[in-house]
C-alpha cells in the first residue's frame, strides 16, 4: 500500500512539474541585440526609461550593459519585474503579464555569465514607441470608474 501511495504521489509531482515547466528553452549563446532586448522591451521598459519610475533606462545595450549583473540578480530572485502574483494559487494567466518565464530568466542569466555580449546591432528589434508618461501604458482597462 505504501508503494502505491508513493507511486501516486510521484506521478502527481511529475505531472505538476511537467505542467508548470516552460515550453520554450533558454538561449545558451544569447546576445543583447537578438535575445535580451526583446525581453526588456516586453517586460522592463514600461518603467525602465527616461522620466519613468525606475532609476535607470534599459532601452539600449549602452544603457543595460553596466547593470547586467544586477539585472541577473533581480530577475533570478523574481524581484524584477515586480509581479507579486503567486504562480501556484488561483488564476495563473493574466493579460499584460510582465513577468518573465523560466526560459527568459535562464537566457538573461546565460547572457550575463557569458560577459553580456552585445551581438550584431542589426539584430535589434525596432525601438519601442511610448506615448505620454502620464498615460496608461499596459493595455485598455476592462472597466473605468469616474
Amino acid at each position: 500500500m505504501n508503494k502505491q501511495l508513493i507511486s501516486i504521489s510521484s506521478l502527481f509531482l511529475v505531472s505538476a512539474f511537467a505542467f508548470a515547466a516552460d515550453s520554450t528553452k533558454p538561449v545558451a549563446d544569447a546576445t543583447f541585440s537578438k535575445d535580451i532586448a526583446p525581453i526588456l522591451e516586453r517586460s522592463c521598459q514600461n518603467c525602465h526609461r527616461a522620466g519613468s519610475i525606475a532609476p535607470m533606462a534599459l532601452l539600449t545595450y549602452k544603457d543595460a550593459r553596466p547593470w547586467a549583473r544586477s539585472i541577473k540578480e533581480k530577475v533570478v530572485r523574481r524581484e524584477m519585474p515586480p509581479w507579486h502574483i503567486d504562480r501556484n494559487v488561483g488564476i495563473t494567466k493574466f493579460k499584460e503579464d510582465p513577468s518573465l518565464t523560466d526560459a527568459e530568466i535562464a537566457t538573461i542569466s546565460n547572457w550575463v555569465d557569458r560577459g553580456a555580449p552585445e551581438g550584431n546591432p542589426s539584430d535589434m528589434p525596432p525601438p519601442r514607441q511610448f506615448s505620454d508618461l502620464e498615460k496608461w501604458q499596459i493595455g485598455r482597462p476592462d472597466v473605468l470608474y469616474r
